[in-house]
């Protein structure tokens, strides 16, 4: 079994499915995606249904982490400056994207809350959309695992290897957390996987940049990107 794990996603349909293409997901495969799925590109109605359809096929192996652009959806009330930031990143290509299919961005709301979770913790590796304060992973705060940009900013997370996206890279790079140590990591090329630091796989698709996935098996990763 393998571990798939997608980075922001941002309504590149047609990046999305090509990275699945390439990956070649299995029956015993489980499929992780780190959130931002809608807004900056310009297919996130199609984007919402390819997910419905991961998880409907592979059901518990399938986990959908909530970004902070499925929390803009999902928050009953945004601030003045909440909902200023979602129109700046991108809300209003999300809007065209489901109107143009006669449907509205809020109707996928009630499917995303219930399939979203905080984080996903296994045993070589744990997943947040964001960042992490401190250890063990579910004692820290949502906002922290949602919106926070310490983890790659600030470089200081020391424990257990942890994969995050939201923030947009050119490469993706592997953080020791010692506030100096990074790494760019090279694709296709099968690594043997840290046991501490974090490795950030946003590479910026939605922003002109690519998708990347992290494919796990056994001790080992590889990335690979559209």
């Amino acid at each position: 079994m393998r571990d798939i794990i997608i980075g922001d996603i941002h309504g590149c349909n047609k990046e999305l499915c090509a990275l699945l293409d390439k990956v070649k997901p299995g029956k015993e495969d489980r499929i992780i995606l780190l959130g931002d799925l809608f807004d900056r590109g310009p297919e996130s109605w199609e984007v919402f249904y390819t997910i419905k359809n991961l998880a409907r096929e592979y059901a518990e192996r399938f986990v959908l982490l909530r970004g902070n652009h499925e929390d803009y959806l999902l928050r009953e009330k945004l601030t003045l400056m909440q909902r200023r930031i979602w129109d700046k990143v991108g809300k209003g290509t999300t809007v065209a994207s489901f109107l143009a299919h006669g449907e509205k961005m809020e109707d996928a709301a009630p499917w995303i809350r219930e399939h979203c979770r905080m984080y996903y913790k296994g045993e070589r590796f744990q997943c947040v959309h964001a960042g992490l304060l401190v250890d063990p992973i579910e004692v820290n705060d949502t906002e922290t695992m949602i919106h926070d940009h310490g983890i790659v900013l600030r470089n200081c997370y020391k424990g257990p290897l942890t994969v995050v996206g939201h923030i947009a890279l050119s490469d993706p790079i592997w953080f020791k957390g010692d506030e100096e140590t990074t790494e760019i990591l090279p694709y296709g090329v099968w690594m043997e996987l840290p046991e501490k630091g974090t490795i950030c796989i946003d590479t910026g698709a939605g922003k002109g940049g690519r998708l990347t996935a992290m494919v796990i098996e056994d001790e080992k990763y590889m990335l690979v990107r559209v």
